[in-house]
């Protein structure tokens, strides 16, 4: 998605197109002519806007939910790697450093390949190919009956880790339909359109009104576009669960 300068750069735009337009406006149908639809005008406007911001409203009160549960399945899908670990801890001594090393591999993968793919809307399976080997190695140890217990525990977590890694890869390839789009755009273009028209005698006044309104609606769909892609553009679920983890298993190795 855009970066911070980007999306700016598109909120001055709109609000230098909504005041060109108030000129236009003025130029090709006076304003005397235009008070005189006030009353149906200004009710049109209100019915119109008020319609308009309980979508608007809605749609980026449901991105932010969506982006907070991008955030925690994250957090939740480090903290399932680090149980793996610690779980593992209990294995003779080969298996507790086999899973220990595949844990440590499976966060730097995430953080420096899966990560930065996914900032590129791009997909990356280098952390699969790791959490398979983890597999393997469970499977490895279900005929031992010494180590049926961490056996029956690693299953569950690793199970843990396989569900909200695919749930994260679901957030990576959701997107807001067309269709949503299309509403919020021309909802924007015909509020923004519907207060231009309206006919006030004191110019500057009405080209602030136009453009705190474009300015609002400008930045809310700005926000609802980068919100709506969690791991992309300039707000995004950033890897830092991750790098946490990393550093403890470091530090759980070193004791």
């Amino acid at each position: 998605m855009l970066s911070y300068v980007q999306s700016s750069l598109l909120v001055v735009l709109a609000m230098l197109v909504s005041v060109a337009l108030v000129l236009v406006l003025n130029r090709a149908w006076p304003i005397p002519n235009r008070k005189l639809i006030n009353d149906v005008t200004g009710w049109q406007l209100g019915i119109l806007g008020t319609t308009y911001g309980v979508i608007l409203g809605f749609m980026l009160y449901t991105v932010w939910i969506d982006f907070r549960a991008a955030e925690v399945n994250a957090t939740q899908e480090a903290s399932s790697l680090l149980t793996v670990t610690r779980v593992a801890s209990a294995l003779p001594a080969a298996e507790r450093e086999a899973f220990r090393g595949l844990g440590m591999q499976y966060a730097d993968a995430v953080v420096h390949q899966e990560w930065p793919a996914m900032q590129r809307q791009e997909e990356s399976r280098a952390g699969e190919r790791i959490e398979v080997e983890m597999w393997k190695l469970l499977a490895g140890l279900k005929d031992d009956a010494g180590a049926a217990n961490s056996v029956d525990h690693l299953t569950r977590v690793l199970s843990e880790l396989s569900e909200r890694r695919s749930l994260r890869e679901e957030q990576l390839r959701v997107r807001l339909p067309v269709v949503l789009w299309i509403l919020l755009l021309a909802g924007g273009g015909a509020t923004v359109g519907s207060s231009c028209l309206l006919g006030n005698d004191n110019k500057w006044l009405h080209y602030c009104q136009v453009l705190a309104l474009t300015f609002v609606v400008a930045v809310t769909l700005s926000a609802i576009a980068d919100l709506a892609r969690p791991f992309e553009g300039s707000v995004s679920v950033s890897p830092v669960a991750f790098e946490r983890v990393q550093t403890i298993m470091q530090l759980d190795a070193a004791r």
